[in-house]
């Protein structure tokens, strides 16, 4: 699952330490007629990648730290990370440079 043998030119800014990712609306894992706010992330960090999910119903996103799921966590390599934002339906090809403001 290596980023670089798939060309994702993005691993190579996330191994310089810089965060990459994306935001989108996507269907609710469990009311596909809902939409939701999505926004994944990834950095390295002290030798360490962050992984970073947050998820929202836009309806919500005025009390987004009441009702938001948002997770932050840490693994000891690339893939690791990359798996676990894959298991919540991120899609590494589209990883680029935020805009704006970035979730870490």
């Amino acid at each position: 699952m290596s980023g670089e043998s798939d060309g994702w030119v993005w691993k190579k800014a996330v191994e310089r330490g810089r965060t990459r990712g994306y935001e989108c609306m996507r269907p609710k894992p469990n009311a596909s007629e809902q939409q939701e706010f999505t926004q994944y992330a990834m950095r390295k960090k002290d030798g360490s990648y962050q992984a970073y999910f947050f998820a929202v119903d836009p309806q919500d996103a005025h009390i987004a730290e009441d009702c938001a799921e948002e997770e932050l966590l840490t693994f000891g390599d690339f893939d690791q990370a990359l798996r676990y934002l894959c298991s919540r339906g991120a899609d590494p090809a589209q990883f680029a440079p935020f805009k704006g403001q970035k979730p870490f």
